[in-house]
Parts: structure tokens; C-alpha cells; sequence
């Protein structure tokens, strides 16, 4: 009777140790994404007036961009900066006379090209499967008073072999907004 007792109690601890050592394995790594952009060609409207581009804000913190089965995505820089200095490299890229501002306050009476970013995300639920969503409100204004905004949103699942790198994914996203949102901003700044 005692041989049988002492023979749970030894197999209750190992299942409990086992199930603990398994715990630790499926607590997700961190993983920092480089955040970057790469400007694409976009059919512009000229447009001679200077413009300031502002940090966007976020709706609420985003501290992770993403997960998978093994990692919790972590953002390189903080998700209204990336967005922001994606917004003036593609401008700058084409010849527009455009500066970077981390405030409204720095960017004074200039037409300013701004926005909120409310989401940022990558899942990854298993090796074959990608889903990528990105979401934000573009607007502009001038002397405190906003002209323009509205709602962007890419959003893709994929299922194949290969989905790429994983911060290249977030980035396509913004090759797909900055078609639609960045024409429609400058109609609005030529228009003012």
C-alpha cells in the first residue's frame, strides 16, 4: 500500500514538472521587427507649397505588431514614427518640398500631413498561413483647423510556402494605403 502511495505521488510530480517544463516551452520570444519603408512610385498631383509631416499618434499604444506560433512581435521604433517617416520619405522621394516634425507645435502654420494609427498587426498561426492588417486615419490640416480625414486599411492573408519577411509584410501594407491617401492629400492642401 505504501509502495503504491509513494508510486503516485512520485508520478504526480513528474507529470506536474513535465506539464511546467512544457509551460515554459510555449511562452512566446520576443522578437524585434525592423520597421523601415522603401518609397514606391505613386501617380502625385504637383504641388509646390512646403508640408510638414507629423508624427502619427496611436489610438492606443502598440507595443506588439504581431505573433506566431513561437514569437511576440516587437516594433523597432514606435508605429506613429514609422508611419509618420514613411509618409515624408515617399513625399521626399518625389521631389515634393516636404519636412519631418515630431509635433503640431513644431510644424507651425504649414499645411500639415498627420494621422492615427490604430492598428498595426501580423499573425502568424502557422508556418503556410500569414495575415498582415494595417489601419490608420490620414488627415490634414492647417492653422489648427483639419481639412481632410479618413480611414486606410490593408489587410492580406496569404497561404504559401514562403511569406516573406514578416516587417516587409507591414510595409506593403503601407504600399497599398499611400496610393490612395497621399493623392487625396495634396488635392486637399492644392485646393486650400
Amino acid at each position: 500500500m505504501k509502495r503504491t502511495t509513494c508510486a503516485i505521488l512520485v508520478l504526480t510530480l513528474l507529470f506536474i514538472m513535465g506539464t511546467s517544463a512544457m509551460a515554459e516551452d510555449i511562452k512566446l520570444k520576443d522578437t524585434i521587427l525592423k520597421l523601415d519603408y522603401n518609397p514606391i512610385k505613386i501617380n502625385l498631383p504637383d504641388c509646390t507649397t512646403q508640408i510638414a509631416v507629423v508624427k502619427f499618434t496611436e489610438s492606443s499604444p502598440i507595443n506588439q505588431i504581431g505573433k506566431s506560433q513561437i514569437f511576440r512581435y516587437l516594433p523597432s521604433i514606435d508605429v506613429g514614427t514609422w508611419i509618420g517617416k514613411a509618409v515624408y520619405s515617399q513625399l521626399k522621394s518625389q521631389g515634393l518640398n516636404v519636412e519631418y516634425y515630431e509635433t503640431m507645435d513644431e510644424a507651425g502654420d504649414m499645411f500639415i500631413i498627420t494621422g492615427i494609427a490604430n492598428k498595426v498587426f501580423i499573425n502568424r498561426p502557422g508556418q503556410l498561413e500569414m495575415e498582415y492588417k494595417i489601419q490608420f486615419d490620414g488627415m490634414v490640416s492647417k492653422n489648427n483647423k483639419l481639412l481632410f480625414a479618413q480611414n486606410y486599411i490593408s489587410k492580406q492573408e496569404k497561404d504559401m510556402l514562403n511569406t516573406g519577411d514578416n516587417a516587409g509584410k507591414l510595409m506593403a501594407g503601407l504600399h497599398d494605403t499611400f496610393p490612395i491617401f497621399l493623392p487625396q492629400a495634396l488635392k486637399i492642401i492644392n485646393e486650400n
